[in-house]
């Protein structure tokens, strides 16, 4: 795919998705819309959401396009990380383009090169200015580009409700 698409196309995919995820009856069927606007608007093999302990520096993985490889519930530890600091602590997308990148910043490197993955889009889902999830997208060496990011960010940032509904309930 890695193509974009035409200014109104991506509006009207972009309306359907948050019309979609406002009136989704549960977290799973929203990151579900999340994952097919992505798809569809970007390109992905593997998509992912997570939820961010600030306090204890750690991810959890509330959603999975791969449940067999990266299971929902599985954590990763991010504190005293570049990738930790970066993404999570200061809210900026990280893109990475190439095997080295996802090696120097994911200690589950190995299983996403055995996945043909080798590059990477995280971007932070924030609120009031606050890091509480992260939108991930993995696909191979080369995929992502910064024209990718504005759309990833609109997508994004239409999940924060509903992270902010399983943080309510201590769920994910």
């Amino acid at each position: 795919m890695n193509e974009i698409k035409s200014d109104s196309a991506v509006v009207k995919a972009l309306g359907q998705y948050a019309d979609n995820v406002s009136t989704a009856p549960d977290a799973g069927v929203a990151f579900r819309y999340a994952e097919e606007a992505t798809r569809e608007l970007i390109g992905h093999r593997l998509f992912t959401i997570m939820q961010f302990d600030p306090d204890a520096m750690q991810v959890k993985r509330c959603y999975s396009s791969n449940p067999e490889n990266y299971p929902p519930g599985g954590r990763k530890e991010k504190r005293d990380t570049q990738w930790g600091r970066h993404v999570l602590e200061q809210g900026r997308y990280y893109l990475g383009s190439d095997a080295e990148d996802i090696r120097d910043n994911f200690d589950d490197h190995e299983v996403i090169a055995k996945l043909g993955l080798e590059s990477i889009l995280n971007m932070p889902i924030r609120h009031l200015g606050q890091t509480i999830g992260t939108m991930n997208l993995l696909d191979v060496a080369g995929y992502y580009r910064q024209e990718h990011v504005t759309v990833a960010s609109v997508i994004a940032s239409g999940l924060a409700s509903v992270l902010l509904h399983l943080n309510f309930r201590n769920k994910c």
